[in-house]
């Protein structure tokens, strides 16, 4: 059977709880992207990156110090794994699917749901980019071209 691609769709998930496993380099950047989308975002780590600990004092974002337990999922409307331990990374998935929980693990493409894409805002136009988890490379540059074509004109 062939694997088909995802179906790009555009959801409102402003009054979405969203729970971000890990707080690195990875976990920040795409806490960075959700902030324009979602105002309940929950990150839970032990440690965090600066921009992650600045943005929880600000009252942006919560952070649950410590380590992935299930019951930060109660509430989880979309969840990231976004730690660098591939064992916690696939217990958040299974946890989630046992819930029936949206979820995106940064270690390894084919146990997400969904991909988290390269995001293009410019006042109301959104546009998502996504190689479906073949070159974020590739998302990168086209993101980056079209962020020039848009402010050209």
């Amino acid at each position: 059977m062939m694997n088909r691609p995802y179906f790009p769709i555009f959801a409102d998930i402003s009054k979405k709880r969203v729970v971000v496993i890990g707080g690195g380099k990875i976990a920040a950047r795409r806490v960075e992207t959700l902030l324009e989308f979602v105002d309940d975002i929950c990150v839970v780590a032990p440690q965090v990156t600066d921009r992650i600990r600045c943005l929880c004092d600000s009252g942006r974002i919560s952070w649950k110090d410590g380590v992935y337990q299930e019951e930060v999922l109660e509430e989880a409307d979309l969840v990231l794994a976004a730690t660098d331990d591939a064992v916690c990374n696939e217990k958040v998935v299974e946890d989630c699917r046992e819930r029936g929980i949206l979820v995106n693990t940064s270690h390894k493409k084919e146990l997400c749901d969904f991909y988290f894409p390269g995001i293009i805002r410019q006042g109301d136009l959104v546009m998502g980019i996504c190689s479906g988890g073949m070159s974020h490379r590739e998302v990168k540059e086209a993101r980056e071209k079209m962020e020039r074509a848009l402010k050209e004109g």
